[in-house]
């Protein structure tokens, strides 16, 4: 729970009206102006029906007066509702005194304060810092890292994972949809993927789990590294320490353990990606942290590391892979004053209010609310949270849990007329919630009911499903 001398609002405990009729007259007319000027995915409107016109405590309103509860959360990167106080005061303070600064040329206060609290906060070997503004970039340069450390040219990643949005290695990578990536992946060299660990899902076999998401490794081990490509010429490995873009999936601590053991064996670095998992979305101040004896050579910082603030990105290092580098990473915007200013006051937030015993709490909630859909709903196959990161997966039946990716954009809609706006895609099968790590638990679990409620109305009369989900993602392609 937060701590009671923190300020909370009426605003902030304000609930959503939500809408019948979306868009609203208002927000219809700004569409109806701009979308000739817009690409073809910014004029498309089904999945986010409205036009913002401000933020409410933990709302957004829209062109119409209309409000939504916000667990989108600017996708983690406004991690405590629109832009908290101290976070504000820091950045103006900042912008006072150094304007703007290329700060990987021109070293100054603001960046060096916060070098100074990474180090401090950083879990095992972690003590070298690289500035960046971007998760994207960040990604590209841990790559950079892994490669020139090692020698090696061969990066492995976990399927269904986000890595950012460049042509090269993020878009190549793996990706939670291939139309994500159509007309990009297979172009991309260098890059190796297998399944992430998944215990519902499992991708070796059809049918209903548990499953033990150590599998993954008995395939790579087995038949990747015999088979496919030598270990030998792997620098490293990218993981998310949660599966976000793919569904809030958390894996066990089992497979830490024998995928710790693989690297120490074969001599690959370990590169956390926590663009979405860290300051404190997870209920601790890094994902990685759920689970005892990983121990990184690089971890990637992004979203709420700018804590709603200016944008900001980091990679955090051993001596090993960061203190010989001749490697230039160099950015623009990089870790620019006001930026770290922000970033330093939003770690004091995490560290000073309460924040994660909050995250804790809203991830109390969202099981006791939404797990009993799963005994009562036949589409409803999974409810999971990791911290703040939560989510639904729904399936066609529960004998054969089968994709239900049009289910799932039906609730998100019935979601949105009722208040509640989440996050989905089209072709995907889990509703996921992400909401600020401040949010008050009764609103929180007031957004709880409502999402339950349109699960349950839609239940109701389900729509058709595809026979195929690769249908629904290859008729997204063009």
């Amino acid at each position: 729970m937060l701590n009671p001398d923190a300020s909370t609002t009426d605003a902030d405990r304000e609930l959503p009206t939500g809408a019948a009729e979306l868009p609203g007259p208002q927000s219809r007319a700004w569409f109806e102006r701009t979308d000739g000027h817009l690409t073809g995915t910014m004029a498309d409107h089904e999945l986010v029906p409205f036009v913002a016109a401000g933020k409410r405590g933990y709302l957004v309103v829209d062109a119409d007066g209309n409000t939504f509860a916000d667990h989108m959360s600017s996708w983690g990167a406004s991690p405590f509702g629109p832009t908290p106080e101290p976070v504000r005061v820091a950045m103006d303070q900042a912008w006072r005194e150094h304007g703007m600064q290329i700060s990987g040329w021109v070293q100054n206060e603001p960046a060096l304060r916060l070098v100074e609290k990474l180090v401090e906060i950083a879990p095992g070997r972690l003590n070298r810092v690289e500035y960046s503004v971007t998760g994207t970039l960040a990604v590209e340069g841990a790559v950079k890292f892994m490669r020139e450390a090692t020698g090696r040219p061969l990066v492995l990643t976990f399927g269904g994972q986000y890595h950012g949005e460049s042509t090269y290695l993020t878009a190549g990578a793996s990706s939670d949809l291939s139309n994500v990536t159509s007309q990009r992946a297979q172009y991309v060299a260098g890059i190796l993927t297998v399944p992430y660990p998944n215990r519902f899902r499992s991708p070796f076999r059809t049918g209903p789990g548990p499953f033990d998401d150590t599998e993954v490794l008995d395939y790579l081990e087995n038949y990747v590294l015999v088979q496919q490509v030598h270990p030998a010429q792997i620098a490293g490995l990218m993981i998310e320490p949660v599966l976000g873009e793919g569904g809030i999936h958390a894996p066990s601590q089992a497979f830490w353990d024998r995928l710790d053991a693989l690297a120490k064996r074969w001599g690959w670095l370990i590169c956390l990606d926590e663009v979405q998992t860290c300051m404190g979305r997870t209920g601790e101040m890094f994902g990685m942290q759920r689970w005892t004896g990983i121990d990184p050579d690089l971890m990637l910082l992004g979203k709420a590391f700018a804590a709603g603030g200016q944008p900001i990105a980091g990679l955090l290092g051993t001596d090993e892979v960061m203190a010989g580098s001749d490697l230039h990473l160099g950015s623009t915007y990089g870790f620019t004053p006001a930026a770290c200013a922000g970033s330093l006051a939003g770690i004091g937030m995490i560290e000073d209010e309460g924040v994660l015993d909050n995250v804790r709490e809203l991830e109390r909630i969202f099981l006791e609310e939404m797990r009993p859909l799963v005994d009562e709903v036949e589409q409803v196959g999974d409810a999971r949270a990791v911290g703040a990161l939560a989510a639904l997966e729904f399936v066609q039946d529960k004998a054969t849990i089968r994709p239900a990716p049009s289910f799932q954009v039906a609730v998100h809609q019935a979601a949105v007329r009722r208040g509640v706006l989440g996050i989905t895609q089209r072709g995907k099968w889990h509703l996921r919630l992400q909401p600020a790590l401040t949010m008050p638990p009764e609103v929180f679990r007031d957004s709880c009911l409502r999402l339950a409620d349109a699960v349950r109305s839609v239940a109701a009369e389900p729509p058709p499903e595809t026979e195929r989900v690769l249908d629904t993602v290859a008729g997204s392609a063009r």
